[in-house]
This record gives structure tokens, C-alpha cells and sequence, in this order.
């Protein structure tokens, strides 16, 4: 029997049964600039795991995504949460060099079609596909320029489709980009000090991850207050998604219990 909504539904319940994705693992290539995680899988495929792959096709979801809705709609899920490809949207990274109709267009249909279905969408703008020109030129969310560009993508996307969507996730999981992709370099776009790995084009794990992340929080601030001054009318809802962990105890002793604490 497939597992569903139906498995466990009682009428009038509020609880949210969805599912989740983020472009870059389910799109593929087609129609999109590059952005960092292309350039990360590439220059070094040994960090995508050991299947070594990278999002060039991936699920094909961007050619496929009616038979994803239908997949939805047979498990009964009430919400799904998917990102915006910034590159995708606007391919050049800076909304002054054009937008892309046919992503508009893509996610458009995509959201109309979860409608219909009574699939609400939770919306990320940003899961971590910065677009490569913008880390090219100067290095992404380690440069203030980034505030202004996260914003015009933004509110593009409040434009686009916030009559229809009233759920908005800024960044996902803040922690991670400066952790990963500044401190570690094990994720894109893999920058960090030569202590850490050799292989990282570049950085400092010690001062970095903390300008990232400052500059994270700056460019969410200055997009959920330009949503709630000039979008409120859209009456929808903005802030980031944070990452947590859960810990069971090992054993029944008082010390493992302790140590979930």
C-alpha cells in the first residue's frame, strides 16, 4: 500500500503532509546560467559523492515536472516546498542584464499546476545556487554588492509570483553556506584555507564563514522588510528556514541523557 495522506488524515486537520526539493538536485542544466554548485561538481567531482555526479540532468525535473505533480498529487500531499534557480530566472546573476522568460514561465506553470491540485507551494528563493557570474566577480556573499543583487532577484520573484504564493523562504539553512562552502570547501562554492584542503581555490576558514554569514543575514533582513513594506498586500508570509538536529540518548544511562541536552 503507498503511504499517504490519506493514511493518517482526519478532516479539518491543519498539519502540513509535504515534500521537499532545491533546483540544482532536480532540474538539470537545461534553460539555466551556470551557477556555483555547476562549477563545484566539475572542478571537483570526488566532493558530489561516490557516485561522482553532478546536476547536469539530475532528475530532469525542468522537462518532467508535470509527472513530479502527479507523483504529489497520488501521495496527497497538501504543501510542497521547492527553490528558484536564480540562474534560471536571471541568467547573468544582476536583474540590470535580463531576466529569463522562459524560468518565469517554468515556475509559473509549476505553481499554477500545484494550485490545482491543492498542493500549496512554500517557495525558496535561495538554496545555495549562487549564480557563477556573481561569484566571479566578486566572490558572492563575501562582498556587500550581494545585498543589493539578492534583493532585485527577490523582488522580482515577489512580482512574478507572489500573487500566488504566500509562503516565502528566504535562504535556506544559513549555517551551512559559511560552514561548507567557506569554512570546509566541501560544498560549493568550496572555498577555505590551504590547512583545511589543498584542493580549495581559495579562502580563510578563519575569517570567512563569519563575513558570509553576516552578509546572509544582511541581504535576508533587507528582503523580508522590502517584502513587508511593499508586498504586504500579497498577505503572504517570509523568513529563512534554520537547520537543527535532534539527538537520542545511546543508552539509558544518565550520562547519555545528559549528553542530549
Amino acid at each position: 500500500d503507498i503511504f499517504n495522506r490519506g493514511s493518517f488524515d482526519k478532516k479539518d486537520d491543519p498539519f502540513i503532509f509535504g515534500v521537499a526539493s532545491a533546483a540544482y538536485q532536480i532540474e538539470g542544466g537545461r534553460g539555466r546560467g551556470l551557477n556555483v554548485w555547476d562549477g563545484f561538481t566539475h572542478r571537483y567531482p570526488e566532493k558530489g559523492g561516490p557516485d561522482l555526479l553532478n546536476g547536469d540532468i539530475a532528475c530532469d525535473s525542468y522537462r518532467l515536472w508535470q509527472k513530479d505533480v502527479d507523483v504529489m498529487a497520488e501521495l496527497g500531499v497538501n504543501a510542497y516546498r521547492f527553490s528558484l534557480a536564480w540562474s534560471r530566472i536571471i541568467p547573468r546573476g544582476k536583474r540590470s542584464r535580463g531576466v529569463n522568460k522562459d524560468g518565469i514561465k517554468y515556475y509559473s506553470d509549476l505553481i499554477d499546476a500545484l494550485l490545482e491540485r491543492n498542493i500549496t507551494p512554500f517557495v525558496t528563493i535561495f538554496h545555495w545556487d549562487l549564480p557563477q557570474t556573481l561569484q566571479d566577480e566578486y566572490e558572492g556573499f563575501l562582498d556587500r554588492e550581494i545585498i543589493k543583487d539578492f534583493k532585485d532577484y527577490a523582488d522580482l520573484c515577489f512580482e512574478e509570483f507572489g500573487d500566488r504564493v504566500k509562503h516565502w523562504i528566504t535562504i535556506n539553512q544559513l549555517y551551512t553556506v559559511p560552514t561548507r562552502g567557506y569554512a570546509l570547501g566541501t560544498d560549493a562554492p568550496g572555498r577555505c584555507s590551504p590547512w583545511v584542503d589543498k584542493k580549495c581555490y581559495g579562502g580563510d576558514s578563519a575569517t570567512e564563514p563569519y563575513i558570509v554569514a553576516h552578509n546572509q543575514l544582511l541581504a535576508h533582513a533587507t528582503v523580508v522588510d522590502h517584502y513587508r513594506k511593499n508586498y504586504a498586500y500579497q498577505k503572504g508570509k517570509i523568513g529563512p528556514v534554520m537547520i537543527t538536529r535532534w539527538f537520542l540518548p545511546y543508552d539509558d544511562t544518565q550520562a547519555s541523557k545528559d549528553a542530549t541536552e
